[in-house]
């Protein structure tokens, strides 16, 4: 009897230790993109939504991916995309790219890229123009929409931000002002300018210039500089320089876009 009561106790105390012990807070899913496809003028483009993750009216950021396409880092413009979606806000992923361009622009050649983008440059704004027509006219859009570049798509961002009055909120990764006539500092949106000064590709010369040619016009235009940091620093998620550049976008968008 006493044996019995003793493993009665023991298993009334296991019971009551199973009850208090805290659960561990699970991570919200990441969010499935939906494929949507926009038509243009010269092109039919396919383009990954994510959905924000909150009921009601929700802003749009478009994120354009860098001189290389956008399948090679595809895993850190996604990252992006879901870091945004996490916080509300739908990310489309848009490959404003054809199947010719991405040989030119994947050139060594830097004033083979340069001349290619600028004879493309007007090609390339439409087609952004096409994908935030778009996500504007899909139900429950708040008005405000971002564009979000990196490197060729922050020069990209900031000609067609400058040109559509659409365009709310602009972060560029390593990027500068487009060497043309329409890319207005004057009519660009507020706007955040992250850059490495050890970036050996687009330096940072570039994005001090942007930055200041927008202050000088009198809009809001902020310069962060990542020191040590090269070109595409922040897609190696590991670094804590690319924790700290998602976290100032993010937070970006959210302040300019609610």
């Amino acid at each position: 009897m006493t044996e019995r009561l003793a493993t009665f106790r023991a298993l009334c105390i296991a019971a009551i230790v199973l009850v208090f012990v805290p659960t561990m807070p699970s991570h919200a899913a990441d969010t499935v993109p939906q494929e949507l496809t926009v038509s243009t003028a010269d092109a039919s483009m396919t383009i990954k939504l994510f959905a924000g993750q909150r009921e009601g009216p929700r802003p749009a950021v478009i994120i354009l991916h860098g001189a290389q396409g956008l399948e090679r880092y595809a895993a850190a413009y996604s990252r992006y995309a879901q870091a945004l979606a996490a916080k509300g806000i739908d990310a489309a992923l848009v490959s404003y790219y054809d199947a010719t361009d991405i040989g030119p622009m994947s050139s060594a050649d830097q004033k083979t890229r340069q001349a290619y983008f600028s004879a493309h440059v007007a090609t390339w704004s439409e087609r952004v123009r096409g994908a935030a027509s778009l996500l504007t006219r899909r139900e429950g859009y708040s008005g405000k929409i971002g564009l979000l570049g990196f490197s060729n798509g922050g020069f990209l961002a900031v000609a067609t931000a400058a040109s559509d009055p659409r365009i709310t909120a602009l972060v560029v990764f390593y990027a500068g002002r487009p060497d043309l006539h329409d890319a207005d500092p004057f009519r660009l949106p507020p706007l955040l300018a992250l850059h490495g000064d050890a970036d050996r590709n687009v330096p940072l010369s570039s994005g001090k210039a942007l930055v200041e040619a927008a202050q000088a016009a009198g809009r809001e235009a902020e310069l962060v500089i990542y020191h040590g940091m090269g070109h595409g620093f922040d897609f190696d998620a590991t670094r804590p320089e690319a924790a700290d550049a998602l976290a100032r976008a993010t937070s970006f968008f959210l302040e300019r876009l609610k």
